[in-house]
Formats: structure tokens, C-alpha cells, sequence
């Protein structure tokens, strides 16, 4: 599934401009196409040359979602708000310790205050074993005030993980009681169990996957043998056609207790990140796995709400502003940049416009935001002059 969504944002980026994309395994557009469709035309769009896209815009942050026993228990309903809390501050912040801050703790006893919006709706819960009846359950999916999340974080002096994300490749390969390896991708068959973890555990912390297609390039590449020995220059090697920079290794070994040994290599701008486990389950050893990835992206990406040199200015230059549609675009844009407080037209000429923007002082935050950003492509060199930084820009299509 997250192949799929990916493919579909670069189908989408071919076809007509698009801002955002229903990160939801519940997506009827995506769960319709067929996975070996897909890799099929995502090897197209590779041998076509089309840059693949690099981050994408996450929706619901401000959302979570609770199991609940009744409509009617107010308890339990306040109860269901204080875990929808804390899954929307997991996802907004990206860091797992963020339950042990005082303030944290405190919102979230009064979760209710939060509050923006919520409903009920009855699913269907998986089949049991048995093959007896489906049975169903009841779901709460609360929303909640984004100034006032944004607030608490800010007065926290928590750092935010701004909803524009980069994508992380996983290459993964399982080897079973036999010794026999299997590599894991987007167009595979085995292991759907894992790679349903992968997902669900990615949504929860709101980073964006992709699965390599294991296509004749990557088979050339990469064997199972390179991901189980965790070959980090070959597989960074064949991770360059994904233009991805965040890179997660997996590795699982199943024991026919059900348990694994398990070891996750996170590359990510020459650096390294390890963890290893023994006699986990597979549940807890893929939660921590993609815990390692989403910790550092958001530590690396964070922007603190408060600033620290509120008086910086940043000139933003944007030239191949072409039509009415480009120009609401960039505006739209810049009003979301969690780094900006504020901006304002300075000049328009032609095709060309230029900013003035007000930021916190957190100008590598700045930088690599809008390096995320399809796009947005660099035309200049950034030039910084006493509380002046000029960036100039080319918008692409």
C-alpha cells in the first residue's frame, strides 16, 4: 500500500499539480490498484525519468482514533480522549519521550480541553480464527484544536515536526527456520503480515513509507544476502533511483515460537542509527524499528514554536510564477511553513515574486522544509547579511 501511494502522487504530479494526499490505507483510489500494476508502471515512470517525489504533506495530525466498550460511558469516552491525545502529539512532535514532559502530562488528564470535535461509528473487527461470525466494535475518532495543541507545545517549548515529511525507504528481508531469506517490497507476496505492521505502525507515527519495487534493478543490485548483512554501501547504492535519503534496514528472523531476533540498521545522512533485539515479538520488534527511523527525522527536522531570533528577515525570491494558479500555490505554501510567522509581498515583476518572510531564527529548519517541497528548486545561493538571508527559488510545475 504505501508503494501504491506513492506511485499515485507521482501519477498525479505527471497529470496536474497536487498539494496533498490522503495518507489512508482506507484511500478507495489507492486500495483499487493492483500491486503488481503497480510496480509495473512505477517501472515505467523510472525508465520515463520522472523525479520521483521526495516528502509528502500529512493529513490528520489533529485526528485520533479509539476502540471503545460504549457510546453512552462518559468515562470511558474520557478515556478514549486522553489516547487520541496522545496519538495526535505523537504524530505532531515525532518523539516517542514526549509523555514524561510535566505540561504533557497535565494536557493530558485534561484531554477534554483539547477538544475540538468527535463521533462514533460501528466497524467490523477482523474474523477470529474459529471462522465463526465477524463481530463488530465501536470506533471514536476525535479531532482536536490544532491552536491549542500548537499552543501547549509551544508554552512546552516542544519542538513540532512539520506535517511536510520526507519518505523512508525500507528495505526488508526475513529469513526462516530453514535459512532460507526473502526480500520484502511493494510487488511481493510474502509476508503481508509484516509489511501490514510496517504500515500501521508508520501511520501511528505519521511518517511517510516506501517499500523498494524489487524489480530486475534492484534484483541486480541488492540480493538478500546484502540486506541481511546490512551492506550499507550497496544499499544505499541502489536506494539513489528512490531519491530517498532516509533509508531503514530490517532484518527478522522467526522462531517457531513466533518470536524474533531482529536487527534495524537507519541510514541517514552519513550517519548510522542501530538496534537489536532478541526474543521480542514481531509487533513490538517493527514498532521499535520504525520508532528508530521517526525519532531521528523528527529530532532532525524539528522547529521549536518560540524561535530564538525573532528579528531575522528572509528575502524569498520565487521566478516561474507563470499564472494566477502558481501564485495562490506559493502563497499557500508559505502561510502553512511552520518556521514562518509571517509574511508579506515585497515585490512582484514579470514572473517573480518576492517575500518577506518572518521567522524564529531557525533558518536550517527553513532551508530543509522547503527542500522537501516538489515545488520549490534552488536558483541561487543562500546569502546571509547581519539579520538578512536571501534565498532565491525557481517554482516547477
Amino acid at each position: 500500500m504505501v508503494l501504491i501511494q506513492w506511485l499515485f502522487v507521482q501519477l498525479s504530479v505527471m497529470i496536474a499539480p497536487m498539494k496533498t494526499l490522503d495518507f489512508s490505507a482506507k484511500n478507495p483510489v489507492l486500495s483499487s490498484l493492483n500491486r503488481t500494476l503497480a510496480g509495473l508502471v512505477l517501472t515505467l515512470v523510472f525508465v520515463l525519468g520522472s523525479t520521483p517525489v521526495l516528502a509528502i504533506e500529512i493529513q490528520g495530525l489533529y485526528q485520533g482514533v479509539v476502540n471503545v466498550e460504549s457510546r453512552d460511558d462518559v468515562r470511558e469516552r474520557e478515556r478514549a480522549f486522553t489516547e487520541a491525545l496522545r496519538q495526535v502529539l505523537l504524530k505532531v512532535t515525532g518523539n516517542s519521550s514526549i509523555y514524561s514532559q510535566p505540561m504533557v502530562r497535565r494536557a493530558l488528564v485534561n484531554a477534554d480541553n483539547y477538544v475540538d470535535t468527535w463521533s462514533y461509528r460501528t466497524v467490523t473487527l477482523p474474523a477470529p480464527d474459529n471462522g465463526e461470525q465477524t463481530e463488530t466494535g465501536i470506533e471514536l475518532s476525535v479531532s482536536f484544536f490544532q491552536s491549542e495543541v500548537l499552543s501547549l507545545l509551544e508554552t512546552a517549548d516542544i519542538p513540532l515536526w512539520p506535517r511536510n515529511r520526507p519518505y523512508t525507504l525500507v528495505w526488508l528481508v526475513v529469513q526462516n527456520e530453514l535459512g532460507s531469506r526473502e526480500l520484502v517490497g511493494s510487488s511481493t507476496a510474502v509476508h503481508r503480515d509484516i509489511q501490514a505492521q510496517l504500515e500501521s505502525e508508520a501511520q501511528i507515527r505519521g511518517l511517510p513509507l516506501l517499500l523498494p519495487i524489487l524489480d530486475f534493478e534492484d534484483l541486480r543490485s541488492v540480493s538478500a544476502n546484502d540486506v541481511w548483512e546490512m551492506d550499507a554501501e550497496k544499499l544505499l547504492a541502489a536506494s539513489a533511483r528512490y531519491q530517498s535519503e532516509s533509508v531503514l534496514v530490517v532484518r527478522l528472523f522467526r522462531t517457531l515460537t513466533g518470536e524474533v531476533l531482529g536487527k534495524s540498521n537507519y541510514l541517514f545522512r552519513g550517519q548510522v542509527f542501530e538496534m537489536e533485539t532478541y526474543e521480542q515479538t514481531a509487533e513490538t520488534f517493527i514498532r521499535d524499528s520504525i520508532g528508530l527511523a521517526a525519532d531521528e527525522l523528527a529530532a532532525y527536522y524539528a522547529v521549536r514554536l518560540s524561535g530564538t531570533e525573532s528579528t531575522m528577515e528572509v528575502n524569498l525570491t520565487v521566478s516561474g510564477i507563470s499564472n494566477a494558479e502558481d501564485y495562490a500555490g506559493l502563497l499557500d505554501y508559505v502561510s502553512e511553513l511552520t518556521d514562518v510567522n509571517s509574511f508579506r509581498i515585497a515585490r512582484v515583476k514579470e514572473e517573480t515574486i518576492e517575500l518577506k518572510l518572518g521567522t524564529g531564527g531557525q533558518l536550517r529548519q527553513l532551508v530543509e522544509t522547503i527542500a522537501l517541497n516538489r515545488n520549490l528548486q534552488p536558483a541561487g545561493d543562500l546569502v546571509r547579511d547581519d539579520n538578512q538571508v536571501y534565498m532565491s527559488y525557481q517554482w516547477q510545475k
